[in-house]
């Protein structure tokens, strides 16, 4: 089929170029190129094993643009809800709520905490309220301690004794402690005199037996001292710290 085909296309063009009775006009290089092209586009054309490489518009099928997928979040890990070692017998669990009592007193002695020798022993004996100390102050006394207006002192009274064999020496003053009175919990500083009996500011000698009287004086609103429930002497000394019940 193929040769007959081509058997039949030369005669056509030996006809057409032979039509009028002219001669074979001749042809350049160029165009007897085409001519050639010509032909063998006619001759593959009828081939059915020959696939054109040329394609049809129409037949493409237009893609549409894909759609950027979404990263997916990534899961979120739950915690786990133990993180240290589960108890066991060997894991000892320790109990610290009983370390946490920030208010617990020093088991200092009053004594301790002024510094005082251990053969000189402070002894309470009460208290009194007054406009003024001492009441029955004469001209002998050169200082006295008055309330301000409105305002009346708390005198605490003590016994300062040696009961040791030799000669003791008392010196607060030296020492510089803070001393506070507590009545009915409301705190104030001690006073701070030139009594020679004031015991914040104490120093002197004592002989073997020997006792002396002392006082410590805080000054408070009157209507603060009607009822005295509790009191209490709150002693900062350096290191040595301490809360006293005196009542």
């Amino acid at each position: 089929m193929r040769k007959k085909t081509v058997a039949a296309l030369l005669a056509v063009m030996a006809l057409m170029m032979a039509g009028c009775g002219n001669a074979i006009p001749d042809l350049t290089d160029e165009q007897l190129q085409e001519v050639g092209e010509y032909t063998a586009m006619l001759l593959l054309s009828h081939d059915v094993n020959y696939k054109s490489r040329l394609v049809d518009v129409e037949t493409l099928v237009t893609e549409e643009p894909e759609t950027p997928q979404e990263t997916p979040a990534p899961e979120e890990t739950p915690a786990p809800e133990n993180v240290g070692m589960d108890p066991t017998e060997d894991t000892p669990v320790i109990d610290m709520t009983g370390e946490q009592d920030s208010g617990a007193q020093s088991e200092l002695s009053l004594e301790e905490a002024l510094g005082l020798p251990e053969q000189l022993i402070l002894t309470y004996t009460g208290y009194e309220i007054t406009d003024s100390y001492p009441q029955d102050a004469s001209v002998e006394e050169y200082f006295t301690v008055d309330a301000g207006d409105g305002n009346k002192l708390l005198v605490l009274n003590f016994t300062l004794q040696n009961q040791g064999e030799g000669t003791e020496t008392a010196d607060i003053g030296e020492q510089k402690p803070l001393i506070r009175v507590s009545v009915n919990g409301i705190s104030v500083n001690s006073l701070a005199t030139f009594l020679s009996n004031d015991l914040t500011l104490y120093k002197d000698e004592l002989d073997p037996n020997e006792s002396r009287e002392v006082v410590i004086l805080a000054e408070y609103e009157a209507i603060s001292l009607q009822d005295v429930a509790g009191v209490e002497i709150i002693v900062k000394n350096g290191e040595r710290n301490t809360t006293i019940s005196l009542k």
